[in-house]
Order: C-alpha cells, then sequence, then structure tokens
C-alpha cells in the first residue's frame, strides 16, 4: 500500500508557484527596461549638448574672424541675427529665430551683438537652444571682441 501512495505522489510547480516566479520575473524586465529607456534619454540629451556646444563655439570663432577681416564692416551688425544654416554667412535681415528652418533638424542659433559707446569693443552673445521634451534646453557663449590696429 505504501508503493500505491508514494507512486501517486507527482513533482512539479504548483500553480501559485509558477505566478508568483512570473510576477518576480515581470518586475525585474519592466524595471531593466526601465533604465534602459532612462539611460537612452540622458545619452541623446548629452549628444544634443555636445552638438548645441560645437555650434555655438563655431559660431563665435566666425563671428571672430568677420572682425578680424574688416572692423568697419563687422560694427555695421549690431543687433540679434539667426544663423540655421550649416556653413556659417551674414542672414539678410535680424531677429529672434522664427522661422521653420533648423540647424540639424532640431537647434536654432542666435547671435547678439552689441557695442560699447565709442565702438571699440564688441559683446557677442551666441546662444544655441532646442527642445527637450517639454522643456527647452540652451547652450550660451558670450565673449568681448575688441578692434585693434
Amino acid at each position: 500500500m505504501k508503493d500505491m501512495i508514494a507512486s501517486k505522489t507527482k513533482s512539479g510547480f504548483t500553480l501559485l508557484e509558477v505566478l508568483i516566479v512570473i510576477g518576480i520575473l515581470s518586475v525585474f524586465l519592466l524595471s531593466a527596461i526601465t533604465i534602459s529607456i532612462v539611460s537612452v534619454r540622458n545619452l541623446k540629451s548629452s549628444e544634443n549638448k555636445i552638438l548645441g556646444t560645437r555650434y555655438a563655439e563655431g559660431l563665435i570663432e566666425w563671428i571672430r574672424g568677420e572682425k578680424d577681416a574688416d572692423w568697419d564692416i563687422f560694427i555695421s551688425k549690431v543687433g540679434v541675427w539667426c544663423f540655421n544654416q550649416e556653413d556659417i554667412h551674414w542672414p539678410q535681415v535680424t531677429g529672434n529665430c522664427v522661422s521653420e528652418d533648423k540647424l540639424n533638424l532640431i537647434f536654432d542659433r542666435e547671435a547678439t551683438i552689441a557695442y560699447d559707446n565709442d565702438l571699440e569693443r564688441a559683446v557677442v552673445s551666441v546662444d544655441v537652444f532646442w527642445d527637450e521634451g517639454s522643456e527647452t534646453v540652451e547652450v550660451p557663449i558670450s565673449t568681448i571682441l575688441e578692434k585693434y590696429e
């Protein structure tokens, strides 16, 4: 009789044990997916900041070259200028970036040029900004350029 009872017991997992294991695995996988999504979002944000800084520094260097080439023409460029083209040149009109044209499809690049009273010094501010989700991120760079003979 003991042999009969021993042969009727089955080995395996109960439904409750299977559900608990599936629940634990689901929590683990959900956590891993969430961490991956946050990491990718942070990576893209860092990439945009690097590109924005590159675009701002490139424009500052171009403006410095324009100043070195001809100060008298350069001092006529007071105001806010939108530089949303890859190849940099003076836009036709001044004003904030409001067009649909964006540098690298997401960036707006503006330069503000102001002079002191005797036109011997220019303050140049370059702002590159873009939207990340519901907020606007900005990379500002400023410099002072002086006339020299």
